[in-house]
C-alpha cells in the first residue's frame, strides 16, 4: 500500500545539558542513522527526544541533568533544553513553504505556527521542552512551550518562547515511538500496552461474529473438561471452595481456552519454522529472531495505524526511534535488515553499531556522535562540495567496503597490502592490545590514487585520521593531490601524515634502517631454508632486473639490494613474517622502525587512554 504522507516533517532537534549532550544539533531526514562508539551520546539523544515528544510519559530527574567534570550533583540552575523544529511537507515528502490554510496542523498548533525569518519566512513550528528545578515543588519539573523563532545554532538557547504551554493533545499526533535494544516479541505478547496487544485488543469483528466465536469457545471448553479426567478431578476438588466461603449458588468452572476473544491475545503463541523443520514457538527461538519479530510487529502497527487514520480522516505523523536493530543478528541478517527498517512508514531514527547496516544508509543520512573529554559532539556529511564521481567512490569504495571506519576512534590510511598485514602486528606489539581493542581502523585505500574519499570522509565526520605513505615519487605525488583536494596542507607540513624518507617504500626503508639480519631471518623462516638470501644472490646476480638493467649483488651494498629485491618480489607473502620478526626483537629501541614508531607515538598521545584516565568508549 502506498504510504500517505502526514504533511509535516521534523527537521531539526537541539539538545542542551542532557546527560553527555552539552550542546548538540541533529538534523533529521526520513531516515537518520546515528553512529558512534558506546556511550558517545546516541541513546542520550533518543531519550531526550522521547522526553520531549514521546508517546509515553518518561520520568526525568536529576540523573538526566548533565554533570561537569568533578561535579557530584548538578547545580539547580542548570536547565535541560530540547528544541524540536517541524516543517510543512508536500504529498511527495519534500518540504513546503507554508502549512495549508485551515489544515489539521494549523488548527492543532494555532499560534504556534511561526515564520522563519532566517529562511525565506517559511512556516515552522518550534517546540521547546525544558527540565527545570522548581523551588515550590522541591523537584524537577517538565515544561513545554512554543518557540517564537528558530535562531541560528550559535544562539539557540536564547530563543524567546510563548507564554502558552503546549498541551498533550498538541503532541499526540506526532508522538515518538521508541523501541530500545531490549525488545523481545515474547515479552510483547504478554505485556499490556505493547504494540502487539494494542493491535489485537480489537480484532475488527462485528458483534454477531464475536458472539458466535465466544459461544464456540464456551462449547470447546465444556468438551475439553468433560473428556479430561484430570480437569474433572480438579474441578471436583476446587468445588469445595463454596463450602469454605459459604457462598450460595457459587460454582467452579475451568476454561482451558480463553472464553472471550479479547483474552485470546494474552495467551497467543507465534510459531516459526524453516524448510523441513518442526515449527517452534518464538519463545524457544534465539533473541535475534525474537528481536526482529518485535520490530516487524511495530511495522505492522505503524502501517495499520496509518491506514486506519487515513480511512477515518485523522492525521498522525509516524515517528520511530530504534536502538540497535542489529542486536543478536548475524552479519548477513544485519545486511538484509536495512530494507525492513526502510519499509517502516514515517520518519525513522536508528542508532546502530553495525557497519553492515550503516554502510547501506545514504551518506547524507549518517550522524556521527563522538565523545571527547566528557562531552559529545555530532557531525554530518556535507556532500554539496563533491562531484558525482567523488560520491560514487565514497559510497562504493569506502562506506560499502569499510563501514567499520564509521565507528573508529581514529583511522590510519595506507596504500597497500604490505602495510595492511605488517602494521597491525607491530601495533599489537607496541600497545599490548590489538588495533580493534583500541578502536582504531587500519585501512588499505587500494592504491595511492584512492586516498581522497577516505580522507574526506574522516575529515567531515570528525574522525581523527593519519596517513602512512611510501616516499616513492608517484605515490607521494598522488597523496599530495588528495591532500590538496581535501583542503589540507602538503604532507611535509601535515602533522598527521608520515612519509618514508629518501624515496623509500616499506621494504627499502627497513634495509636503510639496518634491519638486514631480521629480513634474512624472515626470508629463511618463510621459505623453510637457511641461507635463502645467499641462494637468491647466486641465482639472480647478473640477470636482468625490471627495466633490463643487470642486477649487481656482488659490489658494495649488493646484499642490501638483493634483500630489497627478494622482499619486493614477495611483498604480501613476507609482510607478516617480517613484522613478527621485528616484534620479537629484544631491544625495544630497535623493535619498531623509526617512522612506524613515530606513527604509533602520535596515536598514543592523542587516542590511547592512560591508566586512570578516560576509558575507551
Amino acid at each position: 500500500m502506498t504510504e500517505n504522507h502526514s504533511g509535516i516533517r521534523i527537521t531539526d532537534v537541539r539538545v542542551s545539558n542532557f546527560r553527555a549532550l552539552k550542546n548538540a544539533e541533529v538534523p533529521l531526514g526520513d531516515l537518520t542513522v546515528l553512529i558512534g562508539a558506546n556511550n558517545a551520546g546516541k541513546t542520550s539523544f533518543l531519550d531526550a527526544l522521547y522526553a520531549a515528544i514521546g508517546s509515553g510519559r518518561k520520568t526525568l530527574g536529576q540523573d538526566d541533568v548533565r554533570l561537569e567534570n568533578g561535579e557530584a550533583l548538578p547545580p539547580k540552575e542548570r536547565v535541560v533544553t530540547v528544541d524540536v523544529k517541524i516543517r510543512p511537507a508536500n504529498p511527495d515528502g519534500t518540504l513546503a513553504d507554508a502549512f495549508p490554510a485551515g489544515s489539521f496542523w494549523t488548527n492543532l498548533w494555532g499560534g504556534g505556527v511561526m515564520q522563519d525569518m532566517a529562511n525565506d519566512y517559511n512556516d515552522f513550528v518550534g517546540l521547546r521542552t525544558v527540565l527545570v528545578w522548581s523551588l515550590a515543588k522541591g523537584d524537577y519539573v517538565v515544561e513545554r512551550r512554543f518557540l517564537n523563532e528558530w535562531r541560528p545554532f550559535v544562539d539557540w538557547l536564547a530563543t524567546p518562547v510563548q507564554d502558552t504551554r503546549v498541551s498533550a493533545a498538541q503532541i499526540e499526533p506526532i508522538a515518538l515511538h521508541y523501541i530500545d535494544a531490549k525488545r523481545d516479541l515474547e515479552d510483547d505478547l504478554r505485556r499490556q500496552g505493547s504494540f502487539w496487544r494494542r493491535m489485537t485488543e480489537d480484532l475488527g469483528l462485528s458483534e454477531e461474529e464475536v458472539a458466535a466465536f465466544e459461544a464456540a469457545l464456551s462449547g470447546l471448553n465444556q468438551d475439553i473438561v468433560s473428556k479430561s479426567e484430570i480437569l474433572r478431578h480438579l474441578k471436583e476438588n476446587l468445588s469445595d471452595i463454596q463450602s469454605v466461603v459459604a457462598a450460595e449458588g457459587a460454582a467452579i468452572d475451568i476454561s482451558p481456552v480463553a472464553r472471550k476473544l479479547r483474552d485470546l491475545s494474552k495467551g497467543v503463541d507465534v510459531t516459526f519454522s524453516t524448510a523441513g523443520a518442526q515449527p517452534f514457538p518464538l519463545a524457544r527461538h534465539g533473541m535475534g529472531t525474537r528481536s526482529l519479530a518485535s520490530l516487524l510487529v511495530f511495522r505492522a502497527f505503524a502501517s495499520w495505524r496509518n491506514r486506519q487514520s487515513a480511512e477515518a480522516g485523522e492525521h498522525i505523523h509516524s515517528l520511530l526511534a530504534l536502538e540497535e536493530p542489529e542486536s543478536h543478528l548475524h552479519p548477513q541478517a544485519q545486511r538484509s535488515l536495512f530494507s525492513q527498517v526502510k519499509s517502516i512508514p514515517g520518519q525513522r531514527i536508528v542508532s546502530t553499531h553495525s557497519p553492515y547496516f550503516a554502510g547501506q544508509a545514504g551518506l547524507a543520512d549518517l550522524r556521527l556522535f563522538i565523545r571527547t573529554g566528557g562531552d559529545s559532539t555530532v557531525s554530518r556529511l556535507d556532500l554539496s562540495k563533491l562531484n558525482a564521481d567523488d560520491v560514487r567512490k565514497l559510497r562504493h569504495g569506502v562506506v560499502n567496503t569499510r563501514g567499520d571506519l564509521l565507528f573508529a576512534r581514529a583511522a590510519v590510511f595506507f596504500e597497500g597490502e604490505t602495510e595492511e598485514q605488517a602494521l597491525p602486528v607491530l601495533a599489537e606489539a607496541f600497545w599490548g592490545a590489538s588495533v580493534h581493542e583500541l578502536g582504531f581502523s587500519f585501512v588499505r585505500v587500494g592504491g595511492a590514487g584512492s586516498y581522497f574519499p577516505f580522507i574526506w570522509l574522516a575529515e567531515n565526520l570528525s574522525i581523527p585520521w593519519y596517513v602512512f605513505s611510501d616516499g616513492e615519487i608517484q605515490p607521494l605525488s598522488l597523496l599530495e593531490r588528495a591532500l590538496a583536494k581535501a583542503g589540507k596542507l602538503a604532507s611535509a607540513a601535515c602533522p598527521n601524515v608520515v612519509v618514508l624518507p629518501d624515496g623509500n617504500n616499506f621494504e627499502s626503508q627497513l634495509v636503510a634502517e639496518g634491519y638486514l639480519a631480521e629480513i634474512e631471518s624472515a626470508l629463511d623462516g618463510t621459505h623453510g631454508t637457511n641461507g635463502f638470501l645467499d641462494a637468491y644472490i647466486a641465482k639472480h646476480d647478473g640477470k636482468p632486473a625490471k627495466g633490463g638493467v643487470a642486477r649487481d649483488y656482488k659490489s658494495a651494498g649488493g646484499r642490501e639490494r638483493a634483500a630489497k629485491d627478494a622482499l619486493g618480489e614477495a611483498k604480501t607473502r613476507m609482510a607478516e613474517p617480517i613484522a613478527a620478526t621485528l616484534a620479537s626483537i629484544g631491544d625495544e629501541g630497535r623493535r619498531f622502525p623509526q617512522h612506524i614508531r613515530k606513527l604509533f607515538e602520535m596515536l598514543s598521545a592523542n587516542h590511547v587512554p592512560t591508566p586512570g584516565g578516560e576509558e575507551f568508549l
